[in-house]
């Protein structure tokens, strides 16, 4: 039995969910000059607990991280944020976490997500569970920074 499970997420979360992330994103901030886009904003938060596609990982009694995903069609999914506390890394939650949501939305056959091009450990975990590098994007054509597109078929 697994210790990791998902909470939705509620309005009162909004907080709680930028803390977990800020310190989850920590290190692209230190390697990159910036978070991903949002992280720090209470209210964007907020909006994306609105959707009821965001949850809390819990690792037994604790908040470990949170995961956001999109519904693009009713077999497609798209998970837009994923985030572990650095304390709570190395422990199999992120793989725990995948399984879950994809018994939860079992009715999903393509799931796609981005990663950055220097997150070489999210490029193997992603590999390890099934996902195939699919393409890259330059979100500003003025930095050299790019986001590597990985989907899986179910």
């Amino acid at each position: 039995m697994s210790n990791v499970t998902l909470v939705l997420a509620v309005s009162e979360d909004a907080v709680l969910l930028k803390s977990l992330a800020v310190k989850a994103f920590h290190a692209d901030f230190e390697q990159y000059g910036s978070f991903p886009p949002h992280i720090e904003s209470t209210p964007w938060h907020q909006q994306s607990i609105e959707s009821g596609h965001y949850y809390i990982i819990k690792y037994g009694n604790q908040n470990a991280g949170g995961i956001l995903v999109v519904l693009k069609s009713l077999t497609e999914i798209e998970v837009k944020y994923f985030f572990i506390a650095p304390e709570f890394q190395n422990k199999k939650i992120g793989s725990e976490t995948i399984n879950l949501l994809e018994k939860r939305y079992s009715q999903i056959v393509n799931w796609s997500l981005v990663t950055p091009y220097k997150a070489f450990r999210n490029h193997h975990f992603y590999q390890k569970l099934g996902y195939e590098k699919v393409g890259e994007i330059q979100p500003d054509i003025n930095e050299a920074f790019w986001l590597f597109e990985y989907q899986k078929t179910i």
